[in-house]
């Protein structure tokens, strides 16, 4: 746990100032984890995405090349997640005195932005198709290919999701999220070739070709919802509003502290940037009373970082006594 503790201008307590060697292997193996994973899900996705690539110019489906597309920008932005978790890995630095974890938003904000982007692109190319009167393309080898895509997909999100919980991980989550995505689309997929597959044998085969645009502006669609959450998560990281869960924690656990060792104000201010979370608390000694010593105090934080319940190298606690309140 990263605790940076401040009485007026004293910067002390060894035990505040120092991660447990527990902590710091702890974390070490999250992040190696963090990483095969990611290692994993890049190499998956990558080959999905060619294959479909591949197959989806073959047969002409404008939906299954998207799907391809798609899959190769979020591959893309995997592989930068993955330079961006070592980067964290490696914590703070001369430059960068706070560590990396500035740039896990910011590579969901970009990611989300891209793959918005490129939902928007398809949506508008179905458009175009479905007004030129669609495409004939092999549904029934189609219906397969997508068919066994979903199955993969499927397979990598339970895999990814499982092998995740605990790591804390946006990353992985953010992934984990885009193979349930890609894996209901492509059953989406699946059961739309099968429908343009059965129209070609009855009175509406006339309709067979504006699956295929069709299909693709409902993917497009579909998959849209996914890049907005992103970018609603990732902005909300960079514009650093204050999660109101941790928020309401840390008041309290202040209030609390605050009457029990008859502190007369206390003040308290939280942030999160990706998976690191800063919390500032401010304590103001009551009008004459007695000084308290450098033991006490440590023993007052040391007493609020075991309510707030929370340690690893994303934690940073900042605690501050004073006899004036502008202090805080």
């Amino acid at each position: 746990m990263i605790l940076r503790w401040s009485n007026w201008n004293f910067v002390g307590s060894a035990d505040g100032n120092n991660l447990s060697s527990r902590s710091v292997q702890n974390s070490k193996s999250k992040a190696l984890e963090e990483q095969r994973l990611l290692k994993i899900s890049i190499y998956a996705v990558l080959g999905i995405a060619i294959v479909s690539v591949i197959f989806g110019l073959w047969s002409g489906s404008g939906a299954i090349t998207f799907d391809g597309f798609y899959n190769l920008t979020d591959a893309g932005m995997t592989f930068v997640a993955l330079l961006v978790s070592r980067l964290i890995a490696r914590g703070d630095d001369e430059r960068f005195q706070y560590g990396y974890w500035h740039l896990e938003p910011l590579v969901g904000f970009v990611s989300g932005a891209l793959l918005a982007s490129t939902c928007a692109y398809a949506f508008i190319n179905g458009l175009k198709g479905f007004r030129a009167g669609g495409d004939a393309i092999p549904f029934g080898p189609g219906s397969i290919f997508v068919g066994g895509v979903a199955v993969a997909s499927a397979i990598m999100y339970f895999y990814i999701k499982r092998s995740a919980a605990g790591l804390n991980s946006e990353f992985l989550e953010i992934d984990a999220r885009s193979w349930l995505m890609g894996a209901v689309l492509s059953f989406a997929l699946c059961l739309s070739f099968v429908i343009g597959f059965a129209l070609r044998v009855t009175a509406f085969a006339d309709l067979a070709p504006f699956v295929d645009p069709l299909v693709l502006m409902v993917a497009a669609l579909g998959l849209l919802p996914f890049p907005i959450v992103t970018l609603w998560r990732a902005g909300q990281d960079i514009l650093q509003i204050a999660p109101s869960e941790l928020d309401d924690q840390v008041h309290e656990v202040a209030r609390v502290v605050a009457e029990k060792h008859e502190f007369s104000d206390f003040n308290s201010h939280v942030a999160r940037i990706g998976r690191q979370q800063f919390v500032e608390i401010g304590l103001v000694a009551a009008s004459g009373s007695s000084t308290k010593s450098f033991e006490e105090l440590d023993q007052i934080r040391q007493e609020i970082s075991d309510a707030l319940g929370r340690e690893g190298p994303g934690w940073w606690l900042t605690v501050d006594f004073t006899a004036d309140k502008r202090w805080i």
